[in-house]
C-alpha cells in the first residue's frame, strides 16, 4: 500500500467513524466510499471497495427513514472497518 492509498483510506475509516458518531449521513458517506473506490482501484489493489459501494448506493434510495439507513450502513460497513482496522497502523 502506498502512502496515498494509505491516506485515502484513512479518510476513509475516519468518515465510517462520523457515520458511527451520527456526525454523517449514509450519502455522505457513499460519496466518500464511491471515491475512495476509484482512487485505490488498480493494480496494487489494497481492499475491494466496489461491494460496500454497491450496498450504500442501493440503501440511499429505499426510503428508510434517516436513522434505519444509518443503522444498515454500519451493518454493511462493519466488516470494512474492521478490514481497514487491520491494514491501518494506530
Amino acid at each position: 500500500m502506498n502512502c496515498t492509498q494509505k491516506e485515502i483510506l484513512e479518510n476513509l475509516f475516519d468518515a465510517l467513524d462520523r457515520l458511527f458518531d451520527r456526525e454523517s449521513k449514509v450519502i455522505d458517506i457513499y460519496a466518500i466510499m464511491f471515491a475512495s473506490e476509484k482512487a485505490v482501484s488498480g493494480e496494487a489493489e489494497v481492499v475491494n471497495l466496489s461491494e460496500y459501494s454497491y450496498a450504500l448506493k442501493m440503501l440511499i434510495p429505499s426510503g428508510k427513514a434517516e436513522e434505519a439507513q444509518r443503522e444498515e450502513a454500519l451493518l454493511i460497513t462493519n466488516e470494512l472497518r474492521n478490514i481497514l482496522n487491520e491494514l491501518l497502523p494506530i
